[in-house]
């Protein structure tokens, strides 16, 4: 979209729409809403991630911590406004409130005024009606309000914005699960399957393939299906993901890192010892992605001993560990005190220890050297 006789702006947009990343995204930013209109300042928040703290960038008096800025979002008139008109793309400060109740206000006195700052108009962006952040532009008394006409110029440069910032957060998503899928597996050394939330297979090794036609197919002709690439779970299995995913809350793996933790046990009615069970996990992106099923066959034979029994099942929770936790533990199961733990993550000591006494309680261990055996 060409904004005619404005060819600084049209060649600003143009360097909008080739950025790729976030840190690159905040100065072009200023620099096509400085060429658009006549603006004091420019601030971007941006909390795309339920979990995570906002990132929050100002051309002019940053705030000086992350405290600040919740009062200042608890203070805010706008807050309320757009929680209560989802999908908002731009909005006005004075279409919210009026100048002298403006001025009234203790968000007025502590975060406008000190900085001469008088008019304020943002973009809004959204995700599946969660909000995702905002681009502020403020203006002094002596440039007055943005007028409507202003302000349908704005919407206008909206949709840029949009598709920039939906692009590079979708890439940092994508990041952001591989790397943490693949730190997952690298503690799943038992027969696993991880399915992703549309039921598609983002993970099985070669026990998993065996136990699973073993399970289909039974001893004779599950030898021959093991070795093709038509895997796929047992039908109960399936069945069972179906139906949890149906009765799933979108909004509960945004505050829980681990849904269902006892999981369920399905039993193989044809092969004896032969079962399943199935958890919810939450990646180590947990705010950037919906959760994946976790599916652990087991095969115990009469002989095997419970000891054997005990150590896979110690060994399948460690997967339900936090990042934080996984990090502590494998540094204690090479060999690290808790003090040399605590300097190589950059914790306190007293921190570790907690992280210790979760972690044991998690994988229902009582000391130290159980956990080093366990992970060797």
């Amino acid at each position: 979209m060409a904004f005619r006789g404005n060819h600084q702006l049209d060649r600003a947009l143009l360097e909008l729409h080739s950025v790729q990343e976030m840190r690159d995204f905040w100065p072009t930013t200023r620099r096509v809403l400085h060429q658009a209109l006549p603006i004091d300042f420019v601030c971007l928040c941006l909390r795309p991630f339920v979990l995570l703290p906002s990132t929050v960038f100002r051309e002019k008096a940053p705030f000086a911590s992350e405290r600040e800025f919740k009062l200042f979002q608890e203070l805010s008139p706008l807050q309320s406004h757009l929680a209560n008109r989802p999908g908002t793309t731009m909005v006005r400060m004075s279409d919210v409130i009026s100048d002298p109740e403006l001025a009234d206000t203790e968000f007025f006195r502590r975060f406008m005024q000190p900085l001469g700052d008088r008019y304020f108009a943002c973009f809004c962006f959204w995700n599946a009606g969660t909000f995702q952040g905002m681009i502020g532009l403020h203006r002094t008394a002596e440039q007055r309000d943005f007028t409507g006409g202003e302000m349908e110029f704005l919407s206008r440069l909206h949709p840029h914005f949009d598709a920039v910032l939906h692009r590079i957060l979708n890439l940092h998503r994508e990041r952001a699960v591989r790397l943490s899928l693949e730190r997952l597996l690298g503690n799943l050394p038992i027969a696993t399957v991880l399915l992703d939330w549309d039921l598609r297979v983002s993970y099985r090794n070669r026990t998993a393939i065996e136990l699973c036609a073993l399970w289909n197919h039974g001893a004779v002709n599950g030898r021959i299906e093991k070795h093709c690439d038509d895997f796929r779970l047992p039908t109960p299995v399936l069945d069972y993901c179906e139906s949890f995913k149906a009765k799933w809350n979108p909004g509960q793996h945004r505050v829980c890192t681990l849904m269902n933790p006892a999981g369920v046990v399905i039993k193989c009615p044809a092969v004896a010892g032969l079962c399943a069970s199935v958890s919810m996990l939450q990646l180590d992106a947990a705010p950037l992605s919906m959760p994946i099923f976790y599916v652990r066959l087991e095969h115990q034979s009469a002989g095997a001993s419970d000891g054997k029994a005990d150590d896979s099942g110690r060994l399948a929770r460690v997967a339900r560990l936090s990042l934080r936790e996984r990090e502590v533990a494998m540094l204690v199961g090479q060999g690290c005190s808790n003090d040399e733990a605590a300097r190589r993550l950059g914790k306190s000591v007293l921190t570790v220890k907690k992280q210790m006494r979760s972690i044991y309680e998690k994988l229902e261990i009582e000391n130290r050297g159980r956990l080093i055996a366990l992970l060797r």
